[in-house]
C-alpha cells in the first residue's frame, strides 16, 4: 500500500495511531481493492487510470495477468481478515 505523509506522521506519533484509524485505513483500502476487482481485466491492456489505481494499493507488476489477479485477491482477504480481527480486539 502506498503510504502518505499522513500516514507516516502517524506511525512518528503513536499517540495519533489509534485502532479506529487503522480499521478506517483498511475500510478504505478494502474498498478501493473490491471497486478494482469488479473493474479490471488483466487480460487486455490495463490503463493508466488502472495503473495508478493498482500501485495506490501497493500493487506494481502488472505483466502476468494470472499473478495480477492472485495478488489482488491475496491482498484483499489480508485486509479484510485483519480488519475483522481489528474489530474483535475492540
Amino acid at each position: 500500500m502506498k503510504t502518505t505523509n499522513e500516514e507516516n506522521s502517524q506511525l512518528k506519533n503513536p499517540e495519533l495511531y489509534t485502532p479506529s484509524v487503522e480499521i478506517m485505513n483498511l475500510e478504505i483500502l478494502i474498498s478501493k481493492l473490491k471497486g478494482i476487482c469488479h473493474e479490471i481485466d488483466p487480460y487486455t491492456e490495463l490503463t493508466l487510470s488502472m495503473k495508478e489505481r493498482l500501485i495506490d494499493v501497493g500493487i506494481e507488476e502488472f505483466n502476468d495477468p494470472f499473478a495480477l489477479t492472485n495478488l489482488l485477491l491475496f491482498t484483499t482477504e489480508n485486509a479484510i481478515e485483519k480488519l475483522a480481527i481489528l474489530k474483535d480486539e475492540l
